[in-house]
């Protein structure tokens, strides 16, 4: 497998961020789950591709797939995925070189990696191994910090430690592999809220979840940790509190393969 598909810091971050990114990253809301069966009856074949942990691959099987198949580059994220006895098949690969015959796999579905790997390749290698019609689903959940100034402040100030060449969801280059290709119809989107509650310890483990966070020096990890808590500590609405909510949207995007790949 050509480990030159896998960006660097993907690569260097979840590796090291695996434990914590189990820990800390939250779940899916079912909604988004029962739109994704919504779109094909007993589908054959499932492919969760970079599955990291399994956030989104352990809530797949309500979708009622023969067959849950988890693709996953980084080695230390696929030890996970082992505990989740529902997956068929975990498949160390990436987006441009799936191992399945031509159209032979109903859906393809993507939690919080689609941008790491947005690009023609992988459209056209998504549109070989669908079937006819067959679907892809991008999922990201993201924070919803409207009307709290102090978890924007959080984000932008993890934000000043990100690397120009490290691509995130938000910045939304990502939906550019849309244009100009024929492999897939317009994506169509739904957005669905929920909270996961969280103590100060998680919420710093969230963040160091973040590929580019996981990859720095552990003097620079400290400074951010430092930064962090002290902006959580001068909020007066959680400074005493054990746990607190934080608000998050899900957003999905999906597509269906064409026939034409060319």
């Amino acid at each position: 497998m050509a480990r030159n598909d896998v960006n660097t810091f993907a690569a260097q971050g979840f590796e090291q961020a695996a434990t914590v990114y189990e820990q800390a990253r939250p779940s899916y809301p079912s909604e988004a789950i029962d739109l994704i069966k919504s779109f094909c009856d007993k589908p054959d074949i499932i492919i969760d591709l970079g599955a990291g942990t399994g956030k989104l691959t352990r809530l797949l099987g309500p979708i009622g797939a023969r067959e849950i198949v988890a693709i996953e580059p980084v080695s230390a994220m696929r030890e996970n995925l082992k505990n989740i006895p529902i997956i068929t098949k975990i498949i160390d690969g990436t987006a441009e070189h799936i191992p399945f015959d031509d159209h032979t796999v109903d859906i393809i579905v993507c939690g919080q990696a689609f941008h790491w790997f947005a690009n023609h390749r992988a459209l056209a290698e998504f549109n070989r191994v669908l079937k006819p019609n067959g679907f892809l689903v991008l999922i990201w959940n993201i924070a919803d910090n409207s009307g709290r100034e102090w978890a924007e402040e959080i984000a932008d100030y993890v934000d000043s430690f990100k690397p120009p060449e490290v691509s995130r969801y938000k910045i939304m280059e990502w939906k550019k592999a849309f244009d100009n290709q024929n492999f897939f119809s317009p994506l169509q989107h739904k957005q669905f809220s929920s909270k996961q509650r969280v103590t100060r310890d998680l919420a710093i483990k969230r963040i160091l979840s973040t590929s580019f966070i996981a990859a720095l020096p552990s003097e620079e990890q400290k400074k951010l940790i430092d930064g962090v808590r002290k902006i959580i500590d001068n909020v007066e609405e959680i400074r005493n509190a054990e746990e607190f909510d934080v608000q998050q949207n899900t957003d999905v995007y999906w597509c269906s393969s064409l026939k034409s790949s060319a």
